[in-house]
């Protein structure tokens, strides 16, 4: 998932912005670090203080606590759903704060503006920016902290702070006395100091945590069964829902017979909610078979006409005409009509589902005074906080927001329009105002929970993508390329269209093609956005995940049509671009490209650039019983700086594995107006015992920090199907695979 495509429209904060909100709390140390209002009015309404909806002992703001007791705790900002960013942050922290990464808690920050996204504003987990975007930010948390308590200490041992260093969680004094004193007993004297406005942050040539690899600080909890997802979630006298929704997007009810499900036992009520009917009960499989006791009618509305044949024909149609221009270097057009040596292709990808493991969830406890407290799993509480108010029509320091770990999000629990928090809140309100209700079932917490079938029929999808590319070759290369894209808008009816859309083009959906460097002197990229009634937001990787699979897959078929490597063919053409060229390289020699492989086995190659990270593929597959078998997936990748080594590792295996499931057997589809798929029977994902080796190679970079986890996913689609070319098969320009190679 991308955050809200602010890109241009960050600044970087001032340090008396850094350090305004720095606060001192009794029994410890808090060090607080405010980017001031920064949050767009079109997403967040400004709002009350929120440090007086919290208790007095936790500040706002605050991404470092520090207890009497010695306990250190630190307030992630940023969401664990899998990626370890808790570790990361932990470790950017850590490292200047001269403690080891096990002896501190971390813990998800609160909603809150506070904690807005350093380069987006609104508080949002997302876009693979998690570390880059937060770095310098958490290492100044750590930094601002350590000084202040060698200063405390300074003043007790009666001494200049240069004659003391911190070690290991502990200030000790230079001198070889061996006089030193915990953070711990330090942490009340130094609430009372005033922070410095400068701190000078540790070189990375004393770096002894970051570019270690280091365990993840949730993997104990996970382990164990202790640590809490926004499903275990419970509060005393909970009641479950699940609502049932039109199977028709746009659909409304016309009628309800729900006799049959209020007689289920333990269904306590049947209520109606703008999404549809609501079924609640005390526990899951009461709400689940009350609901599927529902006889429900519906109006299909707009939704009635979905088909995926009927809207590739219309897509493919579209990509013959020219539609709004998003690159036009050179003269594309003219160089194509000139030339005797053209090629076209047609690429598709389906609508995609993001099916987290951990499906959607979200528990309401609506309070006496009208506020609220909402307990659930979500990667941008800068949309839902304000949107829970709004609806409330209450202030948002009246809403309470408790996060918990993701199983999961690849962008679905980022929804700007806080649709399944929304719908959970009318669940409640439609609870407490239900005639004939006792007021124990009134006042109840609610949770709302998604089935899988619900997840993956609930829409919000990758949107559906047809990409038409025309190339003009020459004597060993190519003169020219158009690309046509047609695929809804993700930000168009979102309060990020007027930063996101310009001139007709959203930027999500040309990202990977009208930013390609290759070096193509006549190139044009064009897009078109028609409007359907399915849902739709980011998904892993967004516009990368589509438009990489085209670019990527023309190229080899250029080189094909050339006589060229199409390892040669990608180098040339990205000889300025020395990234782009060095995980290229890497992955080459680290495959073994152009080497010697097993019959009937075939190697492809993929280079891509997405959110600040370079990542290059070769995948290595044959044909067996008309299926894909992937043996072996390399990966280079350069993000820069590296935190945690373990993390990039695990990013790029994780990425690897999403990405050959939507290649081979996962993708949303309609028939009847309905979705086709139910569960991952016949949505499939790949398993265990059909994941390949992923190798990954991290290579050495000073060059800027970037992503990681959705940089892993854009080159691997592309590089099967070149595999699966050179295994002897088919070229395949329709994901998923399926039955194609049959």
């Amino acid at each position: 998932m991308t955050a809200p495509g602010l890109r241009n429209d960050s600044r970087a904060p001032s340090r008396r912005d850094f350090f305004r909100s720095t606060l001192t709390a009794g029994g410890g140390l808090v060090l607080g670090l405010s980017f001031g209002e920064r949050l767009r009015a079109a997403v967040v309404r400004p709002t009350a203080d929120p440090a007086d909806a919290l208790p007095a002992d936790f500040q706002p703001n605050a991404f470092l606590k520090i207890g009497s007791d010695g306990s250190i705790v630190v307030f992630a900002k940023h969401d664990e759903m899998g990626q370890g960013i808790h570790t990361g942050l932990a470790i950017a922290i850590c490292e200047e704060l001269e403690v080891d990464v096990a002896a501190v808690q971390v813990v998800p920050a609160p909603a809150d503006t506070d904690y807005g996204h350093s380069a987006y504003g609104i508080q949002v987990t997302g876009g693979s920016t998690s570390t880059w975007s937060s770095f310098e930010q958490m290492r100044r948390a750590g930094a601002v902290a350590r000084e202040m308590l060698v200063a405390a200490a300074a003043a007790r041992f009666g001494v200049e702070a240069g004659e003391c260093e911190a070690v290991d969680g502990t200030v000790r004094r230079r001198d070889g006395s061996g006089e030193a004193v915990g953070y711990g007993d330090l942490a009340d004297a130094a609430s009372d100091l005033t922070p410095p406005e400068d701190v000078d942050l540790k070189q990375p040539a004393t770096f002894t945590r970051i570019g270690k690899p280091t365990p993840r600080v949730d993997s104990p909890a996970k382990v164990r069964g202790s640590a809490l997802f926004s499903m275990d979630q419970r509060a005393e006298g909970m009641l479950t829902a699940m609502v049932a929704r039109s199977p028709y997007f746009g659909g409304t009810l016309r009628s309800s017979d729900t006799a049959a499900a209020r007689a289920v036992e333990g269904v306590v009520a049947v209520v109606e909610v703008p999404s549809g009917v609501a079924v609640v009960a005390h526990g899951f499989w009461a709400a689940k078979k009350g609901r599927d006791a529902l006889r429900l009618q519906w109006d299909a509305g707009e939704g009635r006409g979905l088909d995926t044949a009927k809207l590739r024909s219309e897509y493919s149609a579209l990509a013959e005409r020219p539609g709004n221009v998003a690159r036009d270097d050179g003269d594309a057009e003219g160089v194509l009509a000139a030339s005797s040596r053209r090629h076209a292709a047609v690429y598709e990808v389906p609508f995609q589902a993001h099916a987290p493991m951990e499906p959607l969830s979200c528990m309401v406890e609506l309070r006496d005074d009208g506020g609220v407290k909402i307990t659930t799993g979500s990667q941008m509480l800068g949309s839902d906080h304000p949107k829970v108010a709004e609806r409330l029509g209450v202030d948002a320091s009246k809403v309470e927001f408790v996060n918990s770990f993701l199983g999961g999000g690849f962008g679905r629990r980022a929804n700007p329009a806080a649709d399944f928090t929304l719908e959970a809140l009318e669940v409640a309100l439609a609870l407490r105002d239900g005639a004939g209700l006792s007021t124990e079932v009134r006042s109840a917490p609610v949770k709302t929970i998604w089935s899988r079938e619900d997840d993956l029929r609930g829409g919000w999808y990758r949107p559906m993508f047809v990409n038409a590319i025309e190339v003009a070759l020459g004597d060993g290369r190519i003169d020219a390329w158009r690309h046509r894209i047609v695929g809804q808008s993700i930000a168009v009816g979102t309060p990020f269209e007027g930063a996101m859309v310009v001139d007709g083009v959203d930027g999500t959906s040309v990202e990977g093609a009208a930013d390609m460097p290759h070096g193509i002197e006549n190139l044009r990229v064009e897009l078109h956005s028609p409007k359907l009634p399915v849902p739709v937001q980011w998904w892993r990787s967004v516009g990368h995940s589509n438009t990489a699979f085209a670019k990527e897959s023309m190229l080899d078929e250029c080189a094909e049509k050339l006589g060229r490597d199409a390892y040669e063919l990608r180098r040339e053409l990205l000889a300025e671009h020395p990234r782009w060229r060095r995980v290229l390289d890497v992955v080459a020699d680290k495959a073994g490209w152009g080497g010697p492989l097993p019959d009937g086995v075939g190697r492809g190659i993929a280079v891509h650039e997405s959110f600040r990270g370079f990542a290059a593929h070769v995948v290595e597959a044959s044909i067996v019983d008309s299926r894909p078998k992937v043996h072996r997936v390399v990966c280079a990748i350069d993000c820069g700086l590296v935190v945690n080594p373990d993390q990039v590792e695990s990013q790029m295996q994780g990425a690897a594995v999403f990405a050959l499931s939507s290649a081979i057997g996962s993708g949303i589809h309609f028939a009847d107006g309905k979705v086709v798929e139910s569960n991952f029977h016949d949505f499939q994902l790949v398993r265990m015992h059909e994941s390949p080796a992923v190798e990954v190679h991290i290579v050495d970079s000073d060059d800027a920090m970037g992503g990681i986890g959705e940089v892993g996913v854009p080159g691997v689609a592309s590089a099967l199907c070149s595999a699966l070319v050179a295994a002897g098969g088919p070229r395949i320009r329709r994901l998923p695979i399926g039955d194609q190679l049959g």
